[in-house]
């Protein structure tokens, strides 16, 4: 079977110890697609982080830096496409991000005159620009997605169906660790919520199921972002914040917490909730979104309704059926396999080239 490349920009960064799921997702993918015979051309921002790119990579450094808005990438990033298309270094585009690489994608390949097909990787539609990612989208030749849930939105927002592919994601889970467990401010139950600290995220989901918990327990809320306003929320409440960790402490963290709590309304897949779970840490996510997907209600964790009253009526269920629904989880996360994500990736790119 003929090997591939495949290229494209990249607005962030791909720092080996990120623990940001659309970061995951790229580095993780990434490093394998390579063994599945898709070599990649990558433009990546001056700190990248990628101090010895695995075989298959070969690397541009662009002159953007981290934090480029979406506005302006095609300015830098068209650029680079032409000089990849015009050159015949790449057999297919790829975008991570359909808003921020999509357009200098579809815009490069018209100005070259090309017909390298386009894929671009979609975890979920942001509601304030749903209307301008399905418009890119539908103009792609291929868009990639995790989950049946954002599978079904794309195709509401007039993706034609037969372009949209769910390739699941996968778990990378390191050797058990020491764990963290000082890292909880009190005795009881040790309740983790595990993100950035964004409205969408709500954290604050978290600290007020805590506060109608009718059993002992205490919070551990980590990941990056304002903490005032929560803390004041917090206020009284076995809550610590420990800001954002690097991967070796999340891992250490999943090993010492007993519920994961994951509020999350707007999601592709639910990263952190396959992780979890791998390590025997049932969740209690918000029921309606694409986290429904990322675990087996009932058994390896429960969907409830984003309200602390039902959260925390979860919380008290799953505390008496902790060691079951541990073992549930375990064998529920087995599914989740980065290998298994490349191989279907590469099938998708090797279909759209002649």
């Amino acid at each position: 079977m003929p090997r591939l490349t495949a290229g494209g920009p990249h607005y962030y960064t791909l720092r080996p110890d990120s623990t940001v799921g659309g970061e995951v997702y790229e580095r993780m993918l990434l490093e394998r697609l390579p063994g599945h015979g898709i070599d990649l051309e990558l433009g990546l921002p001056r700190d990248h982080a990628v101090d010895e790119p695995p075989p298959g990579w070969r690397i541009t450094v662009l002159r953007h830096r981290l934090g480029l808005h979406w506005v302006r990438a095609p300015l830098v990033f068209c650029p680079y496409v032409l000089r990849l298309l015009r050159a015949g270094r790449v057999d297919l585009l790829r975008g991570h991000s359909v808003r921020h690489t999509g357009p200098a994608l579809l815009l490069g390949r018209a100005l070259a005159r090309s017909r390298v097909p386009v894929v671009l990787h979609h975890h979920h539609l942001y509601p304030r620009w749903a209307r301008l990612e399905a418009a890119i989208a539908r103009r792609a030749d291929a868009v990639v997605t995790v989950s049946e849930h954002s599978r079904r939105e794309l195709v509401a927002a007039g993706v034609p169906a037969d372009r949209v592919h769910v390739v699941r994601e996968g778990i990378a889970t390191p050797p058990a660790t020491v764990g963290w467990p000082d890292a909880w401010p009190g005795p009881g139950l040790r309740l983790l919520h595990l993100g950035r600290l964004e409205p969408r995220k709500r954290p604050d989901l978290a600290i007020e199921a805590l506060r109608r918990c009718e059993i002992p327990a205490s919070l551990v809320i980590a990941g990056e972002g304002p903490q005032a306003e929560l803390a004041g929320l917090a206020s009284g409440l076995p809550v610590r914040f420990v800001g954002r960790v690097s991967e070796a402490d999340k891992w250490r963290l999943y090993d010492s917490a007993d519920v994961l709590l994951f509020g999350s309304t707007l999601e592709g897949f639910g990263l952190v909730v396959a992780e979890a779970q791998s390590r025997g840490v049932p969740v209690v996510a918000a029921a309606g979104t694409a986290t429904a997907e990322a675990l087996d209600d009932g058994r390896s964790g429960l969907l409830a309704a984003p309200t602390a009253e039902a959260f925390a009526a979860a919380v008290q269920d799953v505390a008496g059926r902790r060691a079951e629904m541990a073992a549930a989880a375990r064998a529920f996360a087995r599914r989740f396999d980065w290998d298994a994500c490349a191989a279907g990736v590469a099938d998708v790119y090797r279909s759209l080239v002649p």
